[in-house]
């Protein structure tokens, strides 16, 4: 007589997971795909990570991974509605309407898929991954740097014109192996969060990839001559400090990081002329950058405009209408499709392009529920013991703001957040496997 075990059957997650890393490398390498590789077909690879967010979807849902909670609900209602809106009283462009739906629709419930899916172990192999890929992509800014703007390494998107953007004495904001310059700033605040976290935890690292990929990074932030990517890092090195400081010995390990990167940047301004240039033109733009706001410095200028960009857009909500027809047209490709130029037809600032977009209600309800899912995972990430705390709380760092505010209409920074998110939801969870774990 055969007998059936109470042991429960883990679902097989193998197939997701490969899906998500392939999500994960599609985002760092969409722009080589798009200027180096398969220039030609630039446009339609700009929604090349959509086809591979519907599988995750479909898989997920056949192997009953619980992923569905008020969070993907809300954002689901709220822009079928809009969109509803959209082609009833606004634009009436299903194209551009579906453009813009697909970001809450596709993307926004892959954070729960990952966060259910992937264990600890699985973040670490990524984070692993992206000291590797540092070295790469950093390789590529400095041919970029240190290369004319005709020079092929420098081309646009499509095989056209120059992917640099204005930086300072002479030199261009290089965009590494992203479409624009803004994927190269938040790429580094990923790999910080990984350089921070092996140097600060226990979990075993190659020591001479940890020490590779940290003067990499320490290189290349003058070198993408961006305030915003150099901020991004001191974030999250601050989030590492707050969730580290609970021993002395912890104290000690911050002490000796701290330590080790000021040695390296002395190395650095002794021995590499590369170093040094970077440097002088990071600081001149700064300093012309400061010249053109009123604060008096790097972190007053990044904080002032930050500021300014979170409270202004709350402040123009209430100018805005009920509901507003204009789903998808706050995109560069929207706008596109709608007035033949890559244009900010609503706003550039994320809250101000929700509200444009959707109106107060589900414009305003889009911009409540991610502030609020923000603030959720921060605080989930604190109020966790001292010994699992370090991991979800430093991903917090980079993803807290990517979620809040990040402009999700441009895709790299709409792949970024879901990854980071995704991946403090993944280290949120105990030891536990995946189908025991309840989402929020």
């Amino acid at each position: 007589m055969n007998t059936v075990s109470d042991q429960a059957v883990i679902p097989n997650y193998n197939a997701i997971k490969i899906a998500i890393w392939l999500y994960f490398l599609l985002w760092i390498f969409e722009g080589a795909l798009r200027k180096w590789i398969l220039p030609s077909l630039a446009t339609p690879l700009l929604i090349v990570r959509d086809p591979i967010a519907v599988y995750i979807i479909i898989k997920a849902l056949n192997l009953n991974v619980k992923f569905l909670n008020p969070y993907v609900v809300l954002s689901a209602i709220f822009t079928l509605l809009g969109l509803v809106v959209t082609l009833t009283f606004g634009h009436g462009n299903l194209f551009v309407g579906l453009y813009g739906a697909r970001i809450m629709m596709l993307h926004f419930p892959l954070v729960f898929i990952i966060g259910s899916v992937f264990s600890k172990e699985d973040v670490l192999k990524l984070g692993r991954a992206m000291l590797v890929v540092n070295i790469l992509v950093t390789l590529i800014v400095y041919f970029q740097f240190t290369s004319p703007q005709s020079a092929f390494i420098n081309i646009g998107i499509g095989g056209e014109g120059s992917a640099g953007f204005s930086g300072a004495m002479g030199y261009f904001r290089p965009s590494g192996t992203f479409s624009f310059t803004s994927g190269l700033s938040i790429f580094y605040s990923a790999v910080s969060v990984f350089i921070f976290y092996f140097w600060l935890s226990k979990e075993p690292c190659p020591k001479i990839l940890l020490y590779a990929s940290t003067t990499t990074l320490v290189i290349a932030l003058p070198l993408t001559i961006s305030r915003g990517a150099v901020v991004s890092v001191l974030i999250v090195g601050l989030f590492a400090i707050m969730a580290s400081v609970t021993s002395a010995k912890m104290m000690f390990k911050i002490i000796i990081v701290g330590v080790v990167l000021y040695c390296v940047i002395l190395i650095l301004q002794q021995y590499s002329t590369l170093f040094n240039l970077s440097s002088k033109v990071f600081m001149h733009r700064v300093d012309a950058a400061n010249k053109s706001t009123s604060g008096g410095g790097l972190t007053d200028s990044i904080l002032l405009r930050m500021l300014n960009d979170f409270m202004q857009p709350i402040v123009d909500l209430f100018n805005q209408p009920l509901f507003a027809g204009n789903l998808g047209m706050g995109t560069n490709a929207g706008a596109k499709m709608l007035s033949g130029k890559v244009d900010f037809l609503i706003a550039e600032t994320e809250f101000s392009r929700l509200a444009g977009e959707q109106g107060i209600i589900f414009g305003g309800g889009l911009i409540i529920l991610r502030l609020f899912f923000a603030a959720n995972i921060a605080i989930q990430s604190w109020n966790l013991p001292k010994e699992e705390k370090l991991l979800p709380f430093i991903i917090c760092g980079a993803a807290c703001a990517a979620i809040a505010q990040g402009q999700w209409a441009q895709p790299s920074i709409l792949g970024y957040g879901v990854s980071m998110a995704g991946l403090v939801m993944a280290s949120l969870k105990k030891n536990e496997t995946p189908s025991e774990k309840n989402i929020l």
